[in-house]
């Protein structure tokens, strides 16, 4: 017997969370945080499984909604090991240590958990979070290995960012092996800084969750942004304003450094452009991937004149200077430092904001590009006179290509479930219609607390 739950990450994009149950024991694939007015107090509500009745995790990568909420389950009595590979047990380690430290920071100060609960509640702190890590198991990629007798694993390359992975679990289930196979968030088939996924990789499993985020939708070229973006620094330092830059710690923030680096040595940016990185956990993000990926002596995320903002007060009066690049966090402009650079930034017409990725519904990133007028920042309503551009090319993920060319590697005719996750609704529903379409079997959008026997 085999049964998946659904816990997270079903009819909504975030908090991914399975619970797999065999004959051999039971096992949760992600243990993500919810994020958005609609599930954010979801966090704060007890597990619908018992922590202590699970034997090992899985974890496909580093971002918050996939591991954010290992702590909590750790908290509430899980004493196994967490797989994942290296680097994302390396950029788990920075988010989660981060997510503690603001969640007790918040939570001393007599706030409220997240931005859309009345409650004032801490989920986890900095010890719990240490906990966590401390369980965390390196693995290889393409490597199987079993974690128990009747289950093995192995983890492939999803391209999402650094360290991402699609895991295939194979399972004996009375004298018959089925293989199970968990997409992850599946990246861009046109590789960046990262490898994306083997294209030529072939599988037979009896089923497939995939994820459906962007499903019914195509992205623009990924050039197509990084030009615009460019364009959009150089029309705006050259013309006396100063560039912002609302970017994501992981994967994000290193792709436009390295963006930059090559507009500079190409000479579509000024050498002596300076461009402020002011987000202490993408610098060691940062510094991951550049232990990860830098080949020979050069970095591909070092240029002349980016300056590392090392302290809160070296960033005060950035956005009063005129001529630069300011990149910070948060990358829905709902929090960090870049929420103060824009309540100085906003009123000045000569700057420019440039979103480069999604925009989630009650952020502020969202009320800007949507073509809000006033935004309230603090005690302050804020006039927005300044450019706002949102650049869709950038994302990390996958579209409705990428994702057919993911599950066509294991679309044969032993594939009888093919679970549409990781998304509203409305996009698993027009990716289960294309799949359909392209003949993929089984396809089925299941609902959050959802329990399926295979």
């Amino acid at each position: 017997m085999i049964k998946i739950k659904f816990c997270g990450a079903a009819k909504t994009v975030t908090g991914s969370n399975y619970v797999v149950t065999t004959n051999h024991g039971t096992f949760v694939v992600d243990c993500g945080m919810f994020q958005g007015p609609d599930v954010e107090h979801l966090n704060l509500e007890p597990l619908s499984y018992n922590p202590q009745e699970v034997d090992f995790t899985l974890l496909t990568h580093a971002h918050i909604d996939h591991s954010g909420m290992l702590p909590k389950l750790t908290v509430n009595g899980f004493q196994g090991p967490i797989f994942a590979t290296a680097n994302t047990i390396q950029i788990t380690t920075e988010l989660l240590l981060d997510s503690a430290k603001i969640q007790e920071s918040n939570f001393k100060r007599g706030e409220n958990y997240g931005k859309y609960t009345k409650v004032k509640a801490l989920v986890y702190n900095i010890q719990d979070a240490t906990e966590a890590i401390a369980r965390f198991r390196p693995v290889k990629f393409d490597e199987e290995f079993s974690p128990a007798e009747g289950i093995k694993i192995k983890y492939l390359v999803a391209g999402h960012i650094l360290g991402a992975a699609s895991i295939e679990v194979d399972i004996e289930d009375d004298g018959v092996w089925k293989k199970i196979v968990f997409s992850g968030d599946i990246g861009r088939l046109k590789p960046g800084i990262i490898p994306t996924f083997d294209t030529e990789y072939k599988s037979e499993p009896d089923v497939v969750l995939v994820e459906s985020l962007y499903g019914g939708q195509y992205h623009p070229e990924i050039q197509e942004s990084v030009d615009e973006m460019v364009r959009l620094i150089a029309d705006t330092t050259n013309n006396g304003g100063s560039a912002f830059i609302p970017s994501f710690a992981v994967q994000r923030t290193q792709e436009i450094l390295n963006d930059l680096r090559v507009a500079k040595d190409g000479g579509a940016l000024s050498d002596d452009l300076k461009v402020w990185l002011d987000s202490p956990l993408a610098q060691r993000v940062t510094k991951i991937y550049t232990t990860a990926l830098q080949h020979g002596l050069d970095s591909i995320f070092d240029f002349d004149n980016l300056i590392y903002v090392q302290k809160y007060k070296q960033s005060e009066g950035l956005a009063f200077k005129s001529g630069q690049v300011i990149i910070a966090g948060s990358g829905m402009a709902d929090g960090g430092r870049i929420v103060e650079h824009l309540s100085k930034a906003l009123e000045n017409p000569k700057n420019s904001v440039i979103f480069v990725g999604f925009q989630a519904v009650g952020t502020m990133g969202r009320a800007l590009t949507e073509g809000a007028k006033e935004v309230v920042i603090g005690s302050r309503n804020i006039k927005v006179k300044a450019k706002i551009v949102l650049l869709k090319g950038f994302s990390a993920h996958g579209d409705t290509n990428d994702y057919l060319a993911w599950v066509r590697r294991f679309a044969t005719p032993k594939l009888t479930k093919t679970f549409l996750v990781h998304a509203e609704i409305e996009r698993s529903t027009a990716l289960k219609e294309v799949f359909e379409k392209e003949g993929i079997n089984g396809c089925y959008i299941p609902s959050l607390q959802e329990e399926i026997t295979l």
